[in-house]
């Protein structure tokens, strides 16, 4: 199933090593009122992410607070690409 993820961040495992992080997307779905989070992402494709559990999700517009956070502590945000994975 796909869907589209509104004010979207990241969420998970930040302190481990990013080779171990269990990344997850926390947001509005379909612009619904409710927050959601994701399982495991599994993979990135620009603005596409699938999860683990099959999902499909296509990232909108980024949370301005995340969005704050990341330039605060100097990581680069690429709208492009948003979600990057490293794989061992």
């Amino acid at each position: 199933m796909e869907y589209h993820l509104y004010r979207w961040s990241v969420v998970g495992d930040l302190w481990k090593a990013p080779e171990i992080r269990n990344i997850r997307l926390c947001g509005y779905r379909n612009q619904e009122e409710r927050r959601v989070v994701t399982s495991s992402v599994k993979e990135t494709n620009g603005r596409t992410i699938t999860t683990e559990s099959g999902s499909v999700y296509i990232l909108e517009d980024i949370d301005p607070d995340y969005l704050a956070f990341l330039r605060e502590s100097g990581i680069e945000y690429d709208p492009e690409n948003p979600i990057r994975i490293i794989k061992p």
